[in-house]
């Protein structure tokens, strides 16, 4: 039959199968054995019947021989994927992708101290992103995830860990094991140490490595933004308590997402395989400046618009409370007597002092703030979390002018983990060391040792008459706890307070007369052996006392031990800084103020030298009353009587070594005040293996990891939906095509790519050539001319054609990736086929045309 005066089956064709016979493919009829239709009801086997009709051939060869030839270079450039796009662009696509996850590394400014953090994340981020643009484009997916998790496990541990030498394998270990669950319990803002960045760097390397990929093996316009999306969300999940606005940055990342979407849009010409086609200057001259204005109209109006300010943002480490350790711990302000009365005084440390100002604005050293009281103790009740040098902070906030001090510590013999501290304090070298952030209080991960040291430096307020005159009490949640008083207080106590403090001006005056009154010598004389406690019955004991003394009349109430002015009522009135701090405290909080005990030590001047160094000793121990006012922080007041004149130390002429001895078995030990201890090992409390917090991550990490898994699994579910809906949707000729696409899905996933842009007998050549696709080439010698007739015959093909298809589909299926004598390797290759998800991805808009060149209709591109 000569294949220029005529086709077969091209008679009297209804218009839609003119149309297919119009977009004749020459590949398809260069043999004429692919021509040959199988018998159908009411038809013989054979040629089908040929009908004289020219065909417009290429004008250079004449000969047939030549045609298919042509034919194949006519096809050969509709290649579908990013193979068709310029090289070029597709690689600044990819540098667009960096950029912009580069800026997701950027979101853990304010998690982080400082900007080192930025080096390693960056780094993580740019050497994915080159390692993927090498590798996605030549590789099936199967390497590249290889390639990927092989390119972070040596990045990690010699980025991250290298500086340790030999210890970096196993605090890599450590690190993949607990890093996770770090970055939910330490201090923010947090030291960039390798644990802390393993999670993080993670994240940003999966991500960059993912939407590189995307952008080079996909036309997708929006789906290279899927792994930048997630990973943002959730950073600023890690990072809610960051407490640092995003805006800026979220716009420059929307503007930078914008122009990947730009970019990507203006080459759907090209996509096409149009040649020459690309983004048109237009359409970027254009869209660069609209992208740009429309991240900056989205920031500003965010910036200005009443919208939700996020500080009801879901922050994860609410939900998780870090692990402790809870030794044993004398209460500090019960310790205080035993310190005074400790014969010979024992040396504790030395301070050395610094001021910006040249003058030293504190004459006193905090160990600990206790602000939560029950009526019988006064405790810290916060949680200490692991923190670096840059300390946490989450007080009152200080408006007023402040003053830098530095703080110099060398340990002499100091048993405890409470860390001598000032002002605010704004960073620690030196110690490993946990922060009590609402309180302030700073605690070693252990107790120092003998000549440890380290250097603080604080912030400390220096307000002027005119701030002191304006202050009012703080509100907030910062302080709303300091306020609360129990039940069970004496309403004689809050009367006290409202003739004390009543007629005073100001806050401030009312503050200076409750510390006068207290501070009364006669009323309230001081006295190191006085009877300790600060329980509500203390306090009302010894204020009972001082009000009948200074009415000169009897104790006639039972909160009083004796009666008349014999010695139990003169004893009851006697107290020392244990007491007097307790009552400011509390008569203070029954007018409105937020009040708080610290427990620390005094600055001597007879044991400094004049330039700042003191040596403290057990001598200098002392309590005292802290007021929260707004815009001053907490500021504290001395209701003691601190012998007679300023930083002079108080007799202790009658305390013994008998008497020493006998006061400590008073003391109670009591669950600790503070708990400091958080294992930077990661083991449990008591020292143990840390099973509980180990336990409560892997939930963590099993509950994450069961979203992949159900994804992986919905594969096989999402293939199998599909090909009952392409088998039973449709024409006998469109479900005929349908099978012929589900053939070619398969083969892609035994290795067989690019069959949109091959014959039916092409595909099978290229199939017996392949180990996997071996094994159905015969099924596939059988089906090609059933799709071939579908496409290009004259008639409509009938059901037993559609049925024999699909059969022939089945069969092929079933035969793919097998490979007798390979054991399991043929196994695993079906199994990796299976939950192959590329045939579930958009495909390109080129392999959405058919290989006649038409566009297929609905029914067609079944999914």
């Amino acid at each position: 039959m000569s294949r220029e005066t005529q086709v077969p089956g091209a008679g009297a064709l209804p218009g839609g199968a003119a149309g297919r016979q119009r977009d004749l493919a020459l590949a398809d009829i260069s043999d004429a054995a692919t021509l040959l239709a199988p018998p159908t009801a009411g038809r013989p086997p054979g040629p089908l019947p040929a009908v004289p009709m020219p065909i417009p051939m290429p004008a250079a060869p004449s000969s047939s021989a030549s045609v298919p030839a042509a034919a194949a270079t006519a096809v050969a450039p509709t290649a579908v994927g990013s193979k068709a796009r310029p090289l070029g662009r597709r690689f600044t696509q990819a540098a667009v992708v960096v950029l912009l996850m580069a800026q997701v590394a950027a979101t853990y400014r304010g998690f982080f101290a400082g900007t080192a953090f930025l080096a390693p994340l960056g780094g993580a981020v740019l050497l994915a992103g080159v390692l993927a643009a090498a590798t996605s484009a030549r590789l099936k997916i199967d390497a590249i995830v290889a390639v990927a998790a092989g390119g972070w496990l040596l990045f990690a541990p010699l980025a991250l860990f290298g500086a340790r030498g030999g210890a970096a394998p196993s605090a890599f270990t450590d690190a993949l094991r607990d890093g996770w669950a770090d970055l939910l319990t330490v201090g923010l803002p947090a030291d960039p140490t390798g644990e802390l960045l393993l999670a993080p760097s993670l994240l940003l390397w999966a991500a960059t490595f993912a939407a590189v990929a995307l952008v080079l093996r996909t036309q997708a316009v929006l789906l290279p933004l899927l792994p930048a999306v997630l990973a943002e969300v959730l950073t600023l999940i890690v990072t809610a308590a960051g407490e640092r606005s995003q805006l800026l940055l979220t716009g420059c990342l929307t503007c930078t997402a914008l122009v990947l979407v730009l970019l990507r849009a203006s080459q759907s010409g090209e996509a096409d395989g149009q040649e020459g086609s690309g983004p048109s200057a237009s359409v970027l001259v254009l869209g660069l400046p609209l992208v740009a204005a429309a991240a900056a109209v989205a920031t500003v109006g965010a910036a200005v618009l009443p919208l939700a300010d996020g500080d009801g943002r879901f922050d994860p480490r609410e939900h998780r409370t870090p692990p402790v350790e809870a030794t044993p711990l004398l209460d500090p302000l019960a310790q205080v007597q035993v310190e005074l009365r400790t014969n010979p005084p024992r040396s504790l440390f030395t301070a050395r002092l610094s001021t910006s100002t040249g003058r030293l604005p504190v004459d006193r050293l905090r160990i600990a703030a206790l602000g939560d009281f029950d009526g019988a103790t006064w405790r810290d009740a916060g949680l200490f979390l692991r923190a670096g040098s840059t300390l946490p902070q989450d007080g009152p906030a200080v408006t007023v002018p402040t003053a830098q001090v530095g703080l110099d510590v060398s340990i002499e013999a100091w048993d405890r983990t409470l860390l001598p501290q000032v002002g605010v304090p704004v960073t620690l070298h030196g110690r490993e060391i946990s922060v009590q952030a609402e309180s302030g209080a700073v605690a070693a991960t252990s107790v120092p040792r003998d000549g440890d040291g380290y250097q603080l430096r604080a912030e400390v307020a220096t307000p002027g008459a005119e701030d002191l005159r304006l202050a009012r009490a703080a509100i907030g949640p910062a302080t709303d706890g300091a306020v609360a008083l129990p039940p069970g207080l004496a309403p004689e106590l809050t009367q006290l307070a409202d003739e004390v403090m009543g007629t005073a001006a100001t806050s401030y005056d009312k503050l200076l007369a409750l510390e006068r009154y207290l501070r009364d010598p006669q009323r309230f004389p001081y006295d190191g052996d006085a009877r300790p406690g600060h329980s509500y019955g203390a306090v009302t004991r010894l204020l009972d006392a001082g009000r009948t003394a200074a009415s000169g009349t009897t104790a006639a109430s039972g909160t009083g031990t004796g009666s008349g002015s014999g010695p139990g009522s003169d004893a009851d009135r006697r107290g020392y800084a244990e007491q007097h701090a307790a009552a400011f405290a509390i008569l203070a909080r029954t007018q409105g103020f937020p009040t708080r005990i610290a427990v620390g030590y005094l600055l001597d001047e007879q044991s400094g030298d004049g330039q700042g160094t003191f040596h403290v000793t057990t001598r200098q121990a002392h309590a005292w009353p802290e007021v929260a006012l707004d815009g001053l922080g907490w500021v504290p007041f001395e209701p003691t009587d601190v012998s007679r004149l300023g930083l002079a130390l108080p007799p202790v002429d009658r305390a013994t070594g008998a008497d020493t001895g006998q006061q400590e078995q008073s003391v109670d030990v009591v669950t600790p005040v503070v708990v400091p201890q958080l294992d930077p090992a990661g083991t449990g409390a008591g020292g143990g293996t840390g099973t509980g917090r180990s336990w409560t991550w892997l939930g963590y990490a099993a509950a994450a990891a069961t979203v992949p898994v159900l994804l992986v699994a919905l594969v096989p579910v999402e293939k199998r939906r599909r090909r009952r809906r392409r088998r039973r949707t449709g024409t006998p000729t469109t479900r005929i095509e349908a099978a012929w696409r589900e053939v070619g899905d398969r083969l892609a996933e035994h290795g067989l790519t690019g069959t949109a842009a091959l014959t039916p007998r092409q595909v099978c050549g290229h199939a017996g050539a392949l180990p996997g696709c071996a094994p159905a080439a015969h099924h596939l010698e059988a089906l090609a001319p059933l799709v071939t007739m579908a496409l290009f015959a004259a008639a409509e093909p009938g059901e037993d054609d559609a049925r024999q298809a699909w059969h022939l589909t089945d069969l092929t299926i079933n035969d793919l990736g097998r490979r007798p004598g390979h054991g399991w390797h043929g196994h695993g290759a079906r199994a990796r086929a299976a939950l192959d998800p590329r045939p579930l991805l958009p495909r390109s808009r080129s392999d959405s045309r058919s290989r006649s060149g038409r566009p297929r209709d609905v029914h067609e591109v079944t999914r």
